[in-house]
């Protein structure tokens, strides 16, 4: 059974993969979220204001150009229930939110695998197969939420730590022939020189 290193490339470049796929469905399932708000805001917004124009043109005095701002207003907040319905976006929210849980145990999978530090052929077979159905079962996502869930990934990398220089140990230096060359003479002279005798008389 082939066994791969936790830092095999090729594993590493899975483990980017999935990460980028887990935050950009979290980044989509908030941007629809909001986008679903706005959108319901907006409607109401819309609606209370063609009925307001339209009960002072009911109630006051005559003039055709609020008559002319209840229809538009209405008409605006026809439009945008309509937007609102169609768009479907609580189960847009559901199916990223859903496929952003799968990403996410998937990568924790991996993670735990690189830990091991060692990784069987038969388990990286198993994340494959989960990998392509958590794929093909996710719904499909914009170029610019890919891209801001790779910077944010790039943000929250941890820096490398700085290089610690190598002290490289250095050979002791051999004594100078010539600081042992000067010394010999002095041996010889101490060694010629006579040696004086003390008799007692």
């Amino acid at each position: 059974m082939w066994t791969y290193r936790g830092d095999e490339p090729t594993v590493l470049q899975w483990l980017d993969s999935i990460s980028v796929g887990h935050e950009a469905h979290q980044i989509a399932a908030k941007a629809t979220r909001r986008r679903h708000r706005v959108l319901g805001a907006t409607t109401v917004m819309l609606a209370g204001l063609a009925a307001a124009a339209a009960f002072a043109a009911v109630l006051g005095e005559p003039r055709p150009w609020l008559q002319v701002c209840a229809g538009v207003l209405a008409a605006l907040a026809a439009t945008s229930a309509l937007l609102h319905t169609v768009a479907d976006d609580a189960d847009v929210i559901a199916a990223h939110q859903r496929s952003g849980a799968e990403y996410g145990n998937l990568r924790r999978q991996l993670e735990q695998a690189i830990l091991s530090e060692r990784i069987t052929d038969d388990r990286l077979s198993e994340i494959r197969a989960e990998w392509t159905r958590v794929e093909e079962a996710a719904p499909s996502l914009p170029a610019r939420t890919t891209r801001a869930a790779e910077h944010r990934l790039a943000a929250t990398a941890p820096a490398a730590a700085p290089a610690v220089p190598t002290v490289v140990p250095t050979a002791p230096v051999a004594p100078s022939t010539t600081t042992v060359a000067a010394a010999e003479p002095l041996e010889l002279e101490s060694a010629d020189e006579p040696t004086k005798e003390l008799t007692t008389s």
